[in-house]
Formats: C-alpha cells, sequence, structure tokens
C-alpha cells in the first residue's frame, strides 16, 4: 500500500511540473544550463535563396578537376595539385618512405613507366601497405591485378582525365600479391602464385579458385569487379559522381558535395528521389541547396561548410583504400544498401560532416553564418594514409605520427586565411573544428585555441603530458627535421585538451546494431542480474600507463578475489567475459567507464543499455558532462577509490540505483547519433519492432498478474505514469527480486524510450548547444 501511494505522490507532482510547457520541458530534462530552452523558444529567421558563385576558373582545371565558382579556383582530385589542376600530384606505389635528413622532394617511386614493380624479390623496407605484386595507379597508390583480368591504364598520350581503358580487380597490399614470382623466386607477397596469377588464378579467369576480400570501395561481389555506390559525405547532391570519395559534379555544379548551382543557370532537381540508396541515407536534396527554401523561416544555429582544399578532406578518402576505413557508412554488393561502420573509431568525422551537408542549418552564405565548420580529416593520416606510401607528406616524414596531423591542421587554417576573410573576422572564435583522435585536441595547434572544439577527449589539464601507451602517437615527443627545424611542439603549448566554457565532449559513432538489445530501444526489459560489466583491453599486453592503470588494476582485482563467481562483478576481454556484447550491457548495474590510450567509447556503451556509468577518470569530462547533469545518472570516483571499488558498488543505495536509471532513460537518446534519414527510419523500424514485442509479452504477464488485485492496481498505475512521461523513464518504485550478487536483481529500468529516434540525439544535441554558443563568438 505504501509503494501504491508514493507512486500517486511522484505522480501527482511530476505530472503537474509538466504542465507548462510540457514538450520543452521534458526534452530539456537533467540539462546544464539553458542552451536547450533557448534553442526551443527562439524566434526563427528568413530562410534567404542560396546564394550562388560565378567566377570562372582556368582552362576548365585541366579536364581533371571541378570549378568552385565563389573562388574562381579548382579544386583537384588525387594526382593533380596546383592552379588550374595542371601540375601532377604522384603517390607511387613503393617498398621504402622517405628519411627526413635526405631532403629528397619527389616521393619513393618502386614501379617503372608501365606501373609495375621494378622487383618483386626487393625487400619491402618499411613494410608499406601500398606496395604493388600488379599494376598501379601512381595517384593513389592502390594496386590491381596484371593480365586478362587486370588494370589497363590510359595511353601515355590520352589527355588529362582520361580513364583506365580497363579498371582491373583489385590486388590490395602485401597480403594479396603473390609469395614468388613465375618461376619460383621469392617475392615480397603472401599469397601462392598460382592463386593470384595461375592458369586459374584471381588475375586470369572470371571465375578463379580464389579471391582476395574486396578491398576497394565502389566495388563488390566476390571477385571485387562489380560496381556499387562509393562512399562521399551527402553523396554529391544527386547532382554527380563518386569516386573515392570524390565527387565529379554535373556540369555547373560546384562544391565538394556538388550542391551549388552556378548563377545565371537553373537550379535542377537532384536524382536522389530517384535513387533509392541514396534517398534512404541522406534523403531528397539538401534543404540549402532548394530554391525556393523548403520552408519561410528556420532555427539558428546557420553554418557554413567550408569546400576545403581537397588534400585536407576528400583525397584523404582517396587514399584510404579500404571500404570501412575513415567513414560511418558505405554501401553493399549487390543491392547498395546501406552499411555502418563503426568499428572505425573516428568515424564521427564523416559523420558529422555529412549530417551538416544535408541540415537545414547549413547555409551557402558565409554573411549570415552565425559557425564555420571545418571538416578536415585528420585522424585519417596516421592510419592507413601513413604507412601506404610515400606520400603525402605534413612537411616531411619523421616523428610521431601526431606530428603529421598537427601540421596539416595548421596548413587548413593557412588556406583558409588565404582563401576567405572570415578566421580574422572574429579571430576564429566562430569556427569549429572536430578532433576525434586518441588523445582529441591535446595537440591542436594553439593557433586555433579560440575556436570550439568538438572532441571525444576531454581532459582539462593546462599543463598535460600524452599519456597514450602507443609511443607513435606520442604527442609531446618533438622532433626536428630539415624543413621543420624548430619542431612542432612548440606549436601545441598552452591550452589544454578541452576548455568546458567553450569545447564540447561529443558521443562517438555507434550502430544499431551495436545497443541491439538494449531496453531503450523498445526490448523487454532483462533483470539486472549483474553487478558489473567490462568487456574490453584490460592492458594484459600493454605498457602500464594504458589507461592510467584503472582497467589492469580492477582487472587484477576481480580476477584474484573470484569477483565474477562471488559478485557478479564482471570484467575482461573477450576470453574472460564471453556472451553477447549488447545483451550482456542490459544485465549490468553497473558499467566501467575508463580511459583507453586516450578517450574510450564506453560510456557510450553504458548510456545506450542504460547501465550506470561507473566514471574513473581523474581530471577529464564525460561525454556531455558539461551540458547535462551526469550526476543524476552516473557515479563519478576518483582514482585512488580503486581498490575499494567493489566495497563503493556495494555500498550504493537502492534509491540511488533507481533514481540514475530512471534518469538514464530520459537522456540516453542525446548520446546516440541518429538524425541521417537511413538511422532514424533504421532506429524507427527496430523500436517499432521490439516495442510490439514486448508489449504482447506484457499483455502475456498482465493476464497472469491480473490474479492479484493489488498488482492489478499498481499495473494501472504504472500505465497511467508511462502515458504521463512519455514512455521516457523508469519506474522508481519497482521492487527487486531475488538475490543476485548479494543484492536484489533489479527489473524493467529503465523502462523503454518511445519518442522518435531522430529527436534530442546527438547531432541535435550539438546544435541546440552551438545556439546558446552563439553571443560567445561575437
Amino acid at each position: 500500500m505504501m509503494l501504491v501511494l508514493a507512486l500517486i505522490i511522484y505522480l501527482g507532482t511530476s505530472c503537474a511540473a509538466e504542465s507548462v510547457g510540457h514538450g520543452s520541458k521534458q526534452r530539456c530534462a537533467y540539462t546544464r544550463g539553458t542552451w536547450c530552452t533557448n534553442y526551443a523558444i527562439q524566434t526563427p529567421v528568413a530562410w534567404r535563396p542560396a546564394p550562388r558563385g560565378n567566377l570562372e576558373c582556368p582552362d576548365g582545371c585541366n579536364n581533371v578537376g571541378r570549378c568552385n565558382y565563389d573562388t574562381g579556383k579548382c579544386d583537384c582530385p588525387a594526382g593533380w595539385t596546383g592552379p588550374g589542376c595542371k601540375t601532377p600530384f604522384k603517390r607511387p606505389c613503393a617498398n621504402r618512405q622517405r628519411d627526413p635528413f635526405e631532403r629528397r622532394t619527389e616521393p619513393y617511386s618502386h614501379i617503372g613507366p608501365d606501373k609495375r614493380d621494378l622487383d618483386l624479390g626487393a625487400p619491402n623496407i618499411n613494410f608499406l601497405y601500398g606496395r604493388c605484386g600488379g599494376v598501379c595507379d601512381d595517384d593513389t597508390a592502390i594496386c590491381y591485378c596484371d593480365g586478362p583480368m587486370g588494370r589497363i591504364p590510359a595511353p601515355p598520350d590520352a589527355p588529362p582525365g582520361t580513364p583506365p581503358v580497363q579498371v582491373g580487380r583489385p590486388l590490395i597490399t602485401l597480403h594479396h600479391a603473390p609469395m614468388t614470382t613465375w618461376n619460383g623466386s621469392k617475392a615480397f607477397g603472401e599469397v601462392p602464385y598460382d592463386n593470384v596469377y595461375g592458369p586459374n588464378g584471381y588475375c586470369n579467369v572470371t571465375d578463379p579458385i580464389w579471391a582476395p576480400g574486396c578491398g576497394m570501395d565502389g566495388w563488390g561481389g566476390r571477385t571485387c569487379d562489380a560496381p556499387v555506390e562509393a562512399f562521399c559525405p551527402g553523396a554529391c547532391s544527386g547532382h554527380g559522381r563518386c569516386y573515392l570519395g570524390w565527387c565529379t559534379c554535373d556540369e555547373g555544379y560546384y562544391g565538394h558535395d556538388c550542391a551549388r548551382r552556378r548563377a545565371g543557370l537553373p537550379l535542377l532537381p537532384s536524382t536522389i528521389p530517384q535513387t533509392r540508396w541514396l534517398r534512404e541515407v541522406i534523403g531528397s536534396e539538401p534543404p540549402a541547396a532548394m530554391e525556393p527554401p523548403p520552408q519561410p523561416e528556420r532555427k539558428r544555429p546557420l553554418i557554413y561548410v567550408y569546400d576545403l582544399e581537397p588534400l585536407y578532406q576528400s583525397k584523404i578518402l582517396q587514399y584510404r583504400v579500404s571500404p570501412t576505413w575513415c567513414v560511418h557508412r558505405l554501401h553493399n554488393w549487390p543491392a547498395n544498401g546501406t552499411t555502418w561502420t563503426d568499428m572505425w573509431v573516428y568515424a564521427v568525422d564523416t559523420l558529422l560532416h555529412e549530417s551538416l551537408l544535408i541540415s537545414e542549418h547549413r547555409t551557402f552564405d558565409p554573411e549570415e553564418a552565425d559557425f564555420f565548420y571545418v571538416p578536415h580529416y585528420a585522424s585519417c593520416l596516421p592510419f592507413p594514409i601513413g604507412v601506404w606510401a610515400d606520400a603525402p607528406w605534413f612537411p616531411e616524414p619523421g616523428g610521431p605520427r601526431v606530428k603529421q596531423m598537427i601540421n596539416m591542421v595548421r596548413d587548413t587554417l593557412d588556406w583558409i586565411n588565404t582563401t576567405y576573410p572570415y578566421w580574422r573576422r572574429r579571430g576564429g572564435r566562430d569556427h569549429i573544428w572536430l578532433f576525434t583522435h586518441d588523445e582529441g585536441a591535446c595537440w591542436a595547434p594553439t593557433a586555433i585555441n579560440a575556436s570550439i572544439w568538438l572532441t571525444h577527449w576531454g581532459r582539462t589539464e593546462l599543463n598535460h603530458t600524452s599519456n597514450t601507451a602507443f609511443l607513435a602517437d606520442k604527442y609531446d615527443s618533438d622532433f626536428a627535421g630539415p624543413l621543420q627545424p624548430e619542431g612542432f611542439i612548440r606549436y601545441i603549448r598552452g591550452h589544454p585538451c578541452f576548455n568546458p566554457a567553450k569545447d564540447l565532449v561529443i558521443p562517438a559513432f555507434k550502430a544499431p546494431n551495436h545497443y541491439h538489445a538494449s531496453p531503450l530501444q523498445g526490448n523487454a526489459a532483462r533483470k539486472r542480474d549483474l553487478l558489473f560489466f567490462f568487456r574490453g583491453d584490460v592492458g594484459k599486453n600493454r605498457l602500464p600507463n594504458y589507461s592510467r592503470g584503472v582497467r589492469q588494476q580492477i582487472y587484477k582485482m576481480a580476477k584474484e578475489g573470484g569477483w565474477a563467481q562471488k559478485h557478479r562483478f564482471y570484467i575482461g576481454d573477450g576470453q574472460d567475459v564471453p556472451g553477447d556484447y549488447s545483451e550482456m550491457l542490459t544485465r549490468a548495474i553497473f558499467c566501467l567507464v575508463a580511459p583507453g590510450d586516450g578517450w574510450s567509447a564506453r560510456m557510450e556503451d553504458a548510456v545506450l543499455h542504460g547501465c550506470i556509468p561507473v566514471i574513473i577518470a581523474d581530471g577529464v569530462e564525460a561525454v556531455f558532462e558539461n551540458i547535462l547533469d551526469i550526476d543524476a545518472f552516473a557515479l563519478r570516483l576518483p582514482q585512488d577509490v580503486v581498490p575499494r571499488l567493489l566495497e563503493v558498488l556495494q555500498a550504493v543505495p537502492e534509491k540511488t540505483i533507481r533514481s540514475k536509471q530512471a534518469h538514464l532513460g530520459r537522456l540516453w537518446q542525446r548520446y546516440r547519433w541518429a538524425s541521417l534519414p537511413k538511422l532514424a527510419q533504421e532506429l524507427r523500424e527496430a523500436q517499432e519492432r521490439n516495442l510490439a514485442r514486448s508489449d504482447a509479452e506484457g499483455r502475456g504477464q498482465a493476464a497472469v498478474e491480473e490474479q492479484g488485485a493489488a498488482t492489478t492496481g499498481r499495473r494501472r498505475l504504472l500505465k497511467i505514469y508511462n502515458g504521463a512521461r512519455g514512455g521516457f523513464a523508469g519506474d522508481e518504485s519497482d521492487p527487486g527480486v531475488g538475490e543476485g550478487a548479494g543484492r536484489p536483481q533489479h527489473l524493467l529500468l529503465p523502462r523503454p524510450y518511445r519518442a522518435d529516434p531522430a529527436q534530442d540525439d546527438a547531432f541535435a544535441t550539438i546544435i541546440q548547444w552551438l545556439y546558446n554558443r552563439i553571443p560567445h563568438t561575437r
């Protein structure tokens, strides 16, 4: 009876509190400050038609580039550079990289004029992946088969931009190359010669005895020669063709996503509405490109997305080779279905870029822009770019890998200042940079310190040193080379990795299948019968400073103390903790959030499954910690408490656990990326399917429960409660049952989410927060 009275009191107070401004108050629950409500109540601004450029580019960009009619300058694809795209920029397949002290200006090549390797028996000195056992495309350092199914380049005297006579099957890396030559001499590859070049080999016949895994974006099938849609951010807006991240725009269209039309020419409808797989991914015409605009008004912020020099964005995609690297999605064979690639930890680089390109918040008019987004892809440089060939370098090889990223960002800023006046106008305060690599913006050039940084790593100390256990990425290991004799550290000193006054820690991308079992995604809630869960790298083969020692220490205590058996306290790698990852997270009460080599996406894993995050990262803010009430749903512990972790978790009161679980149900959607049309579609379908199943299970259970009047009354109250709350929160009055791990097992918390998955997701949260930052940029 007391339980029922308590729930009646709770329902009366919470429903009354939300009766005024119910929509915005509910959606802005447990946010810090007024950023969320300010965005909701703002007065929209008039949506003006996009301005269009009409500046001619020289000589048709040499038939290889595309003209930017705003600047009158050519964007050049891989293989070309300079004014008018008239200067070749080769990236040959090679077996070694330059030593910076050689002062060599041209990249090493290990191919002849016929594009074939000079000597397959020569050693692969720097273990370069771009070494070629067939015919090399020396624009990109991508290797293709020799022979009947191989590559036939365009004739040497063909005009620039002439495509190859035959593309050929890809033969990427030493893992696909033959281990011997035709006469049995040792070669650099790893595959038997007959598998590649024998009578029934991959490069010789239509149906070979062996085929490597397809390692090329834009191709599929068993032999990797069936065309599929390639990845370009914004899908070339339906006004161009995508090849390895590069958009070749239709006549008169321009921009890196072909979303703009030259002045004086009609703005034609996009072909995306007639192309199912592209329509699913990005919707129809990008709103900013429509004439007239899709509606009279729109909300701020208005964001101008730079069409960067391609070397800092689209050429990086052309050089990346493998489909899954550096991107958040790709199309599969044979139906051009969408595959989400959250296996690539830096996928937000392209995800945020694409989200902005197709957002109604994008503007083509820099004069009305509140912010300027800089879509550099520096996080892709260390791998696969840096180990593939002997180019590009920023400005030279040598030193830790992060040196390349630092100098590329510096070059990007120089390009912005050379091309546009907008950085200088407000000292960069209205510019947005994204830093997704392991240690986030710790290595960001000080020259961009005034701007807004979006990052995955919220380390706040002003004086900081690299703590990565991957020594090739230590940003404080200086290197002085001939082209940068002063070293690079001087360019990154004097700022924290993250400044909560102006920066934001944003979620990593988790694809829908990553949290397929989550009760928040409409599944029937599981018993929370695990006290603690963490599965991942626990530092078994790492340097001691990995994870600041946190994961290693907890793993050692749990292993030696038999905590899994005694307390249902699970931590370890896949051998220690088997089972479906998503299902295990749905059963856990507490989930560890600790650093790795820098940031770790375990906060997202915990929140997306309704598991209470246990944050152990001194001096590091977690995702959205400076804008959400993290204490309402997480448990933050200092590292010196780790020796008593089990004791601390066992002492957390039941009321606190239930409150945090309920609050997770009100905020979790802000940690998932769901606003892209295809993402939203998949999540809606999964949510509806899961809710239908769990509701059916609930009706069956209800028939049994109706035998007891008290249970029936309580169920009626819970139905009222969920209707009033929109299904966002869990039931804080549910009693535990059983005695797993020495404490009650928790049922049905938090309850399934029933709102639109695209509402208030990670992208929307970033946009809402940016609106509140507009006054600070002025």
